[in-house]
């Protein structure tokens, strides 16, 4: 059996006052066309499907527009993401299902949020876990809902669990395909700098252990970095946005994913849809870095000895796909950032080495650096059993 797996759509999405609703309509039209080339029996859509939940009616005529051609080629399941209305794709999804189009907008029972979908290829289950947003989580009666940020990964993890033992119920009952379709993060995952701040902090973390590694495939969205699972032995993916979505993503390269279940996914490249690219140089330099790439979108550093007026219409008359337009000076000796930037070996001293470094900083910014607040840290630090240089482990980023 052949899946379709995208997600992360975002349409609507601005940048720099530019919604793209032509590059979108463009982009998810390829895919639509790849879905068809590549005969797949069915299609999963991991949320994220428009960028605000105030809807314009472009953006959700693109949305639909995209469903309905979908589902032409095969059955489509599809899930609300964090940017979505649960409610609007409520009222939507009694619209869309008799074309094929099945859209699962709330956390429901196990034995409800696993769907029988009947295929070209045969038939498919299909476990859909839109955004648990916390408010919407299900609790035991009397529990306090405030339990539900505090206690989120386990709720959620024991909804995947839930979900997996009815996928796997049901394959043992008929040999079917059992697949997991969310948009969820999952600990470890490489993001971007696009998506949203507040929901890529630990709070909505699930750990990689709770990731069950016995199903058929996992087809998760959130992420826009097209990646696999990071530390789960099993397959799936983030399919990622299809389209750049903010100049984090410059070298990302924008796929969608096929999977042949039983076989490692295939990353198909999309082509539609203007690349976001920055350059960097002088005034004079500018159009000839622009020329080299095309018609993308530029966010253009440029180099100056002294500040230029109307510098932001000076450079689009150069360079009219210029969104974003910084200035770079030339650091002067003794400036802060120059000082800081040759620190370079700040990572190889140890904290009572730094805190003279960091007095002097707080004393710069007229604040003091609370000798008790580093000893405590240094207590932490030596607590938890790691050197005092950092080694203990990667980082969990919050997406800037």
């Amino acid at each position: 059996m052949r899946l379709l797996h995208t997600g992360d759509w975002h349409i609507g999405k601005a940048l720099y006052g530019i919604t793209r609703h032509d590059e979108c309509r463009a982009v998810l039209e390829e895919v639509a066309g790849l879905a068809r080339d590549e005969r797949v029996d069915a299609i999963l859509v991991a949320g994220d499907l428009l960028d605000r939940r105030l809807v314009d009616p472009t953006s959700l005529g693109i949305a639909l527009e995209t469903l309905s051609r979908l589902a032409e080629v095969a059955p489509v399941v599809a899930v609300p993401g964090n940017h979505d209305d649960p409610d609007i794709w409520r009222h939507l999804s009694a619209l869309l299902a008799p074309r094929g189009v099945v859209v699962v907008d709330a956390i429901l029972p196990a034995e409800r949020a696993v769907i029988d979908v009947e295929t070209a290829g045969g038939r498919l289950h299909v476990a859909a876990l839109p955004w648990p947003e916390p408010h919407r989580l299900p609790m035991a009666v009397g529990a306090e809902r405030g339990a539900a940020r505090t206690g989120y990964a386990q709720l959620v993890a024991d909804l995947v669990r839930s979900y997996a033992g009815e996928l796997r119920d049901r394959r043992r009952a008929d040999g079917a395909p059992a697949v997991l379709l969310g948009h969820l993060m999952v600990d470890g995952s490489q993001t971007g700098a696009g998506e949203r701040t507040l929901t890529m902090a630990l709070t909505y973390c699930l750990p990689t252990a709770t990731i069950p590694t016995d199903l058929d495939y996992i087809a998760l969205g959130h992420i826009h970095r097209p990646q696999p699972l990071p530390g789960v032995s099993a397959p799936g993916r983030y399919c990622g946005s299809p389209l750049a979505l903010d100049f984090s993503e410059d070298n990302h390269a924008k796929t969608v994913t096929v999977v042949d279940l039983g076989e490692p996914p295939r990353e198909i490249p999309l082509r539609a849809g203007r690349r976001l690219v920055r350059v960097r140089g002088s005034l004079d330099d500018l159009p000839g870095l622009a020329a080299a790439h095309g018609d993308a979108w530029l966010r253009c550093e440029v180099l100056l000895e002294q500040p230029v007026p109307e510098l932001a219409r000076e450079v689009r008359a150069l360079v009219p796909n210029a969104l974003r337009i910084d200035p770079v000076y030339p650091l002067a000796p003794g400036d802060g950032r120059a000082a800081e930037a040759a620190a370079g070996d700040d990572a190889d001293r140890g904290l009572a080495d730094l805190s003279g470094h960091y007095d002097d900083w707080y004393a710069g910014a007229g604040r003091r650096l609370d000798p008790g607040v580093a000893a405590a840290f240094a207590a932490a630090v030596d607590a938890a059993g790691g050197d005092e240089h950092g080694g203990g482990g990667g980082e969990r980023g919050e997406a800037g």
